[in-house]
This record gives structure tokens, sequence and C-alpha cells, in this order.
């Protein structure tokens, strides 16, 4: 039997940040997960599934192959996913890192209404990364995380939203068109088109979103 399951999911993704910033740096602790569930909304399609019972002698054969790969080099730690994936999802509200920046309290991120992909197209992604860069990464006493980036080499379709507050930097064939923290775009939908997109929490500016290939409308 061929099971299709596709559905739309309302998720209200909330990151408040409210405890005290020390020299003005992020807490990374208990952030991390945020990223993580971004990208579980993006990377989740709709499923077809076929089910069927597999002998013992069947399974002993099983084997993957290129799926994954990994490196270290210069303090940086990067696992690359061999993974396309396709979404339609649609969020409430996204809000991510509320403290203050020095010049006021706020949030980095504050979208409302988001849509990834649409339902007439979806969000394609071919490929996910993982990085971590580091500081000292070979002394266990001195080490420090800087950044975590969770992002996709290849991305097409919209990602739409009122986006109260925008931190990032989108731009289309070199050609510079956000740029900026705690910006306040509007409604808006960014559309890509093979670009690299990512999502960054760094312990001393927060998050940031990064198009290098994309549009904006209106």
């Amino acid at each position: 039997m061929l099971i299709a399951m596709y559905a739309t999911m309302r998720i209200e993704c909330v990151l408040m940040q409210r405890d005290n910033v020390m020299n003005g740096k992020l807490a990374m602790r208990g952030r991390i997960l945020l990223l993580a569930v971004f990208f579980l909304l993006i990377s989740s399609p709709p499923v077809h599934a076929w089910m069927w019972e597999m002998a013992d002698e069947e399974l002993a054969e099983v084997t993957g192959e290129g799926f994954s790969s990994f490196t270290l080099e210069n303090d940086v730690a990067r696992a690359y996913f061999d993974i396309n994936t396709s979404t339609f999802t649609e969020i409430d509200s996204l809000k991510m890192g509320y403290y203050d920046n020095g010049v006021s309290y706020g949030w980095d991120e504050d979208w409302v209404g988001v849509s990834l992909g649409s339902s007439s197209e979806d969000l394609v992604c071919k490929g996910l990364y993982v990085e971590a860069g580091f500081s000292n990464i070979a002394d266990s006493d001195n080490r420090t995380l800087n950044y975590l980036k969770v992002g996709t080499p290849d991305m097409t379709g919209p990602i739409s939203a009122n986006f109260i507050s925008f931190s990032g930097h989108i731009e289309s064939a070199g050609v510079v068109l956000v740029d900026g923290s705690r910006l306040s775009l509007g409604q808006r939908t960014i559309y890509s088109t093979n670009s690299e997109f990512n999502v960054t929490l760094d312990k001393d500016n927060g998050w940031w979103f990064s198009w290098d290939n994309a549009t904006i409308t209106p």
C-alpha cells in the first residue's frame, strides 16, 4: 500500500534571552536547539513510503556510501550531509535572540506569518552542512565556540514573512540587497535561486541569516 502524507506545520518558534549578557556576548548554551528546529522544518518533506518485510540476509547486505563528509581545518569543524529536501511549511511566529545589543533590547529576528515554500512551489534544499568555528580547539582548557552555522549550498524557492526585525545579508548576482542588523523589512518574499543559505549563531553578534543569490519582492 502506498501511504502519502503532506503536512502543513504551524509552529511558533520563540527564543527569549532575558538573562544577563556578559561583555556583550550571547550565551550559546540552549540556542543550538533552535538552529536544529529551523532546519528540521526546512528539511521535512512530504513523505512517500512503501513498506515491505526484508529477510535477515537482505538486511545484512544493506550498506551506505557517500552520505556525509567531515572536515576539521583552521579551528573550523564542518559536517556535510548529502540530503535533498523539499517543503512547504507555515510558521505563525519565529523569534530569535532577545537581548540588549548596545542600543536597546530587541529581537535579532522577529518574523510573523512565515512561509517556507508556497502552495504552488516547494522550498528545495540540495545538501545540508553544519559548521562550528572555535578558538584554541586543540586546547581543552581554553577552547571557545565562537559560532555555529547551519545551512545548505543550494536552495531554490520562496521564503515569505512580515519581517518586523531582520538581521542578515542578502545578495543577488554579487549585488548586495540587504545587509544589517535588526532591520524592518515589512512584508516580503525572498526568492532563492540555487543560493547558498545559512543561519549563524555568533557569540558576539547574535543571529544572522544569509543568502548569496536571492531576490526580494515587493
